[in-house]
């Protein structure tokens, strides 16, 4: 199936003022000061990201659920997270070189103490995040889609119109980190998103979009620590380089589901070409 049919196949939902209120509720506790009545509010916000997760698997399965699949089988999925992972970074930091804009979250000023408590925290906190915001983004275009499609009936164009809106809305919901770079912040992460949409509708699959954005907020963590400075660029770099590998022939075979030898960790990579971000 063409990624046009598949975005035409977008289910409809059937319950939209149930994803709006959850959505308004996120929004709320965002942009108001609601969670400042709470002694822990971080803890608070995580808990409601994972509401989100009980959410898609309950109240919104019917239209969530189809996308929690393996993309193919496990091999399949660790060379779509791979790609996700890479291509979203390369997307930012494109739109970011292209902007002139130099770290506009105004990041590089938080330095860390490396520990064990402190790399749990993270890597708890962004399993959360990765999984609580992409369903959130996901309820967002839901929501654009069902509100597209009700008032001009066309399905692609809803589809394209609500991923566009819902990428660049996620980007300005960054903003807080520096008002002063909002529109940079937006088009950035904005453009990202645009990505992870892209593979989203392509594979049918939310798995590797949670698990790439979940890696890459826990690595920003780790490289804000005096100890792994360099950490996150180090990781792209050796994620390319995996798929120069795997591309090229020099991988190590191995057996997937489907009894097939594949080159290295992916059949993805094999086949994959970066230059497929130009059908975003």
């Amino acid at each position: 199936m063409k990624l046009k049919e598949k975005m035409v196949a977008v289910p409809i939902i059937k319950h939209p003022m149930v994803y709006l209120l959850l959505v308004l509720v996120f929004l709320a506790m965002l942009r108001t000061p609601i969670l400042s009545v709470f002694s822990r509010p971080e803890m608070i916000l995580m808990i409601y990201l994972g509401i989100f997760l009980i959410f898609s698997v309950t109240v919104g399965f019917k239209e969530i659920g189809p996308f929690y699949n393996k993309g193919g089988g496990i091999i399949n999925l660790i060379g779509i997270t791979g790609a996700v992972y890479v291509c979203g970074i390369l997307a930012e930091s494109f739109t970011g070189y292209f902007l002139s804009a130099n770290d506009p979250q105004l990041l590089n000023q938080y330095t860390f103490h490396l520990s064990g408590p402190y790399v749990l925290n993270q890597l708890a906190r962004y399993s959360l995040v990765g999984i609580g915001e992409e369903i959130f983004k996901l309820c967002v275009f839901f929501i654009l889609y069902w509100l597209g499609v009700k008032v001009s009936k066309h399905k692609l164009g809803s589809c394209i119109i609500s991923v566009i809106t819902t990428s660049f809305f996620f980007g300005l919901l960054h903003s807080n980190y520096n008002y002063d770079q909002w529109l940079n912040i937006t088009l950035i992460i904005g453009v990202g998103a645009l990505v992870y949409f892209y593979f989203l509708f392509k594979y049918q699959t939310i798995v590797p979009l949670m698990i790439a954005h979940g890696l890459q907020d826990f690595l920003v963590s780790l490289e804000h620590t005096e100890e792994l400075t360099g950490i996150y660029s180090l990781f792209l770099v050796a994620l390319i380089l995996i798929w120069f590998i795997a591309r090229f022939g020099f991988g190590i075979k191995v057996k997937t589901e489907r009894g097939l030898g594949h080159l290295f960790l992916m059949e993805f990579f094999m086949n994959f070409d970066f230059c497929d971000l130009s059908l975003i």
